[in-house]
């Protein structure tokens, strides 16, 4: 399987939904539509879903990469409104609207160059006006501290994802962040099923039959080739195909 992401997030629910040829997602926080995206092994294999990235530069991208998928502009969390979001443009992918995460990045001589004022929208919402009619496997949450904020606007009682993943450490370290968001997952029948120095993955009682999917890390098993290494592969055998051009050309000239 192809992995796309630097810590093989995507190996795990490629295993994890082996099964599942057309699935359906809902990407928050979801940056570029390629590199380091937790859904794009997915959207290959067939899903599709909804990214909700507040930066405008990945509108683009996203709709170039994956035209399938609703690409909504805008930030999620626990109403309905609008957010000050602090950007990093020489490190996009820590931008942040908390201002305890701009505390962090503050403290460790990361400043932000530039505020943008963004619409913000709950997944309640989301998943009732473009969601309703379709099952829904997965969701990703990538928002840089503002975790706890994106589930308060999710109703497990009557949303339920086989799959949710939650980026658990504070931003750019491995010191743990899931204390006070994650009692709601586990009080609304998820389970704690792997965490994997960044991400905690959450799996819903109804299909703890997956659960030995997630027993063991990536590994050789899972027939991994990593996305950059083929991008390589192929420019290496370019390459190859013309220096053997160039030298057909020179046996040919006259000596």
């Amino acid at each position: 399987m192809f992995c796309y992401t630097r810590n093989f997030e995507d190996v795990i629910l490629q295993r994890v939904f082996a099964d599942v040829e057309e699935g359906h997602y809902i990407d928050v926080g979801a940056s570029a539509p390629v590199n380091d995206s937790n859904t794009f092994a997915l959207y290959q294999k067939g899903w599709y879903g909804v990214a909700i990235e507040p930066l405008p530069y990945y509108r683009q991208a996203w709709q170039h990469a994956r035209p399938k998928d609703l690409f909504l502009q805008a930030a999620a969390g626990s109403e309905v409104g609008q957010l000050t979001l602090q950007v990093y443009d020489h490190v996009r992918q820590i931008s942040s609207g908390c201002p305890e995460t701009v505390a962090h990045w503050s403290r460790h001589g990361e400043n932000p160059t530039q505020s943008l004022d963004v619409p913000v929208v709950i997944l309640n919402q989301v998943i009732a006006e473009h969601w309703a009619d379709k099952p829904l496997h997965l969701i990703c949450i990538d928002v840089e501290g503002m975790e706890h904020e994106v589930l308060k606007g999710l109703d497990l009682s009557r949303h339920r994802p086989w799959v949710v993943v939650v980026e658990a450490t504070l931003p750019g370290c491995d010191v743990p962040s899931h204390q006070v968001w994650e009692p709601y997952l586990l009080g609304s029948g998820y389970l704690m099923v792997y965490f994997d120095g960044a991400n905690r993955f959450y799996l819903a009682n109804e299909h703890r039959n997956l659960l030995g999917r997630f027993a063991l890390p990536p590994n050789v098993w899972d027939g991994i080739v990593m996305a950059k290494q083929m991008e390589l592969q192929l420019q290496v055998d370019q390459l190859k195909s013309q220096v053997a051009h160039l030298q057909r050309q020179l046996e040919q000239v006259p000596k």
